[in-house]
């Protein structure tokens, strides 16, 4: 059985899976997730890359 080289891994999979709920919950806007999604997905996100995404929140996003 082969894969498609565009499939996700399971990594991939919740990773967008955790950021796309982030978003619904409006705790982070929406431009934040291409960059957070693969860095969660790569495990390489730290506290800090959180920290502006969160503090900017959903809600405030495009407001200041």
């Amino acid at each position: 059985m082969d894969i498609p080289d565009n499939a996700e891994t399971p990594s991939q999979t919740l990773a967008r899976q955790i950021v796309t709920r982030l978003v619904k919950e409006r705790l982070i806007g929406e431009r934040a997730t291409g960059t957070l999604t693969q860095q969660l997905a790569d495990g390489k996100l730290r506290a800090e890359d959180w920290r502006l995404p969160i503090e900017l929140g959903g809600d405030k996003e495009g407001k200041q």
